[in-house]
């Protein structure tokens, strides 16, 4: 069996710490057995990163991207294990680990050119005439910076950390999940070979309960960016209240999806289908409550019953139109099975599927449900979903379904299908939601991705994430 090894100072090493089993949730087989990190590697990772970041602040900016320039290649050359590492780690299909991968290579690009216009400003003084005081403000790497990676994609979610403290001039530590490290203790092999300087980047990865603590508890992080669930938001920053940090967090959601009388119902339902079964329904900006009108409710659920009929349980090279992948572990699973009990008990009907499928006894199966007369009391409505259940209620007047839309801690995602301006106008300006998309899910690199409310702080992506890692410095002077 193939041996993972933690990266810390520049070496990839035997972890201290407890042994790890990383499973196939497809078939629930052992993928691999590795020894997490130790508190003390993850104590020793941050002062190789603290000592790091005296020399790596201030190298070139050239220097800097042709380091990343250099990491791409070395993961480019990896291609083919990585995608075969992660359908097995994750139950992804050869087309969903593709869209990992190439979310991680779209992500450390991006970065390496957006760097380069990163720039200061200076500031006209008010009170002297002209020559008479300049005050400039430039932008400095904030220091060592912690990352917290969710399993969902390993290597996309790698990369928006990864990227921005190599490009940034900061120094770092990255912790992947315990559910998927695989892919990640990877891209570690790939910095040791794009010859990263030493504490520059660490990556250690094991228990959360051996490497929280002593990563987010110590003083010497300036920053903490994570991706995860809200309630891990808020232990981290309890966690991280042992110094002042900044933090950058996209936390949980729970994305309403408002479906008007003049969309395009068979284009939605079809969107619909797609988005909650791929990656299983385990993504973060993912639809979650689907309010719809009263006049298009009927025909908008017999196409959700067309298209899931087409759907195929599978993973790895397995292809189909709508091929859904298992759930990441057997309790989020039971959860989703919870879930839908939850909601017929209190008057939902399960038109199909949310089954335990019989010739898939092995693995975290279960088929996507359709959930009609779903009320905003049930469980399915008032909690992030993540997974494969479609969860249907009507609405008939458009300030009533944008009160309940933001009847929610949550404030990531949201989106809207139909073509009335007004309604448009008036969704973008009362939904309190970080995003609004309308009519489809146009994405890309350069786009910020933050929630609002309990959802996080600050962004991934973009030229505003990258901000994120520097400190502001002014310079006033009167000559």
């Amino acid at each position: 069996m193939r041996t993972y090894k933690q990266y810390i100072n520049g070496n990839l090493v035997e972890g201290t710490g407890r042994l790890q089993t990383v499973l196939n949730p497809a078939t629930n087989e052992v993928v691999a057995e590795y020894t997490g990190a130790s508190s003390e590697q993850a104590a020793q990772a941050l002062e190789a990163a603290q000592k790091a970041f005296a020399t790596w602040s201030k190298t070139s900016l050239d220097e800097r991207v042709n380091t990343i320039r250099r990491l791409i290649h070395a993961i480019e050359s990896r291609k083919d294990e990585l995608l075969t590492v992660l359908m097995a780690e994750t139950g992804k299909t050869y087309s969903q680990a593709t869209g990992d991968y190439n979310q991680c290579m779209n992500r450390l690009k991006f970065v390496a050119e957006e760097v380069k216009r990163v720039y200061g400003v200076t500031i006209p003084s008010y009170t002297t005439t002209a020559g008479g005081a300049y005050h400039v403000i430039e932008k400095r790497p904030i220091g060592v910076v912690v990352g917290h990676v969710a399993w969902n994609f390993p290597l996309g979610n790698a990369a928006l950390k990864i990227g921005p403290i190599l490009a940034s001039g900061c120094t770092g530590v990255v912790k992947p999940s315990k559910e998927t490290p695989l892919a990640t203790m990877i891209l570690a092999e790939a910095a040791a070979e794009a010859n990263i300087p030493a504490g520059v980047l660490n990556i250690v990865t094991g228990s959360s309960r051996d490497l929280g603590e002593a990563l987010n508890g110590s003083t010497i992080p300036r920053m903490i960016t994570l991706i995860g669930s809200t309630a891990s938001g808020r232990e981290v920053m309890r966690q991280g209240a042992s110094s002042i940090k900044k933090y950058s967090l996209e936390l949980g959601g729970n994305a309403p999806v408002i479906i008007m009388p003049d969309a395009d119902i068979e284009k939605t339902a079809e969107l619909a289908v797609t988005r909650k079964t791929s990656n299983a329904g385990q993504v973060c900006i993912c639809f979650n409550r689907f309010y719809v009108h009263k006049s298009v409710h009927a025909q908008f659920v017999r196409a959700l019953e067309e298209n899931l009929r087409q759907v195929k349980l599978g993973s790895g090279k397995d292809e189909g139109k709508f091929v859904m992948g298992p759930m990441i572990t057997s309790k989020a699973r039971d959860r989703m099975l919870e879930l839908i009990e939850d909601a017929v008990a209190n008057g939902a009907k399960l038109v199909m599927g949310g089954q335990i499928p019989e010739d898939r006894p092995a693995g975290n199966w279960i088929t996507p449900a359709l959930l009609v007369d779903v009320r905003d009391d049930m469980r399915v409505s008032k909690e992030e979903i993540f997974g494969p259940i479609i969860a249907v209620q009507t609405y008939t007047d458009l300030d009533d379904v944008i009160r309940r839309a933001n009847d929610t801690d949550c404030g990531l995602t949201s989106y809207a299908f139909g073509h009335d301006t007004r309604a448009i106008s008036k969704l973008f300006e009362g939904l309190e939601y970080g995003e609004l998309y309308v009519n489809g899910i146009p994405n890309g690199v350069h786009l910020p991705h933050g929630g609002v409310k309990q959802s996080g702080l600050g962004c991934d992506n973009s030229f505003l994430a990258l901000e994120e890692y520097y400190d502001m410095k002014r310079f006033s002077i009167i000559p």
